[in-house]
């Protein structure tokens, strides 16, 4: 704490010993964020959906005794939109045994108008008001796809258009 003299007497400068640790939170800021999304090895809590847009499961629920491959995207996302047509591919190969969800923060209005102009083969959600599945997989940054097992376990994680046919089959298998 630094000292200053202020009408003949000697004063604490409080707010300079505050700054260093204002700078400490800030920079720490992105690898915490980082660091809460799960790694392959890792089980998840769960996904929660604020509302299914369209292709909602039977269930109402992304799991039901098989794989999940979860994208994490938005209506204004160019990637996202540009990742569509590979996961509608893998979807229409790996359809039966693998349940496809599209989850967006978005409002499901929003989602709801863009899919229909836009052929999305996976089940599309809308996430909790309160974003609850973004803050469980720590994402951030979108796209951003997750292959999980039937039992919540991360299996792959990554930019959706770098998961190949090959490599979904073996980790499914």
């Amino acid at each position: 704490m630094m000292e200053r003299w202020k009408n003949g007497k000697m004063t604490a400068w409080k707010h300079v010993s505050i700054f260093p640790l204002f700078l400490f939170f800030i920079s720490t800021a992105p690898v915490e964020a980082q660091r809460s999304m799960p790694a392959v090895g890792d089980t998840v809590k769960g996904i929660y959906v604020g509302a299914w847009v369209q292709n909602a499961p039977e269930s109402g629920e992304a799991f039901h005794g098989r794989p999940v491959l979860l994208e994490f995207w938005s209506t204004w996302c160019k990637p996202c939109i540009a990742a569509i047509p590979h996961l509608n591919d893998l979807q229409k190969e790996f359809g039966d045994r693998v349940q496809f969800v599209a989850i967006t923060q978005e409002r499901a209005v929003t989602a709801e108008k863009f899919a229909a102009k836009t052929e999305m083969r996976a089940a599309v959600a809308a996430d909790t008001e309160q974003g609850t599945t973004h803050k469980v997989f720590g994402v951030s940054v979108i796209p951003r796809t997750f292959v999980l097992s039937a039992d919540r376990v991360v299996l792959w994680t990554g930019h959706p258009t770098k998961l190949s046919r090959e490599l979904l089959s073996k980790l499914i298998d």
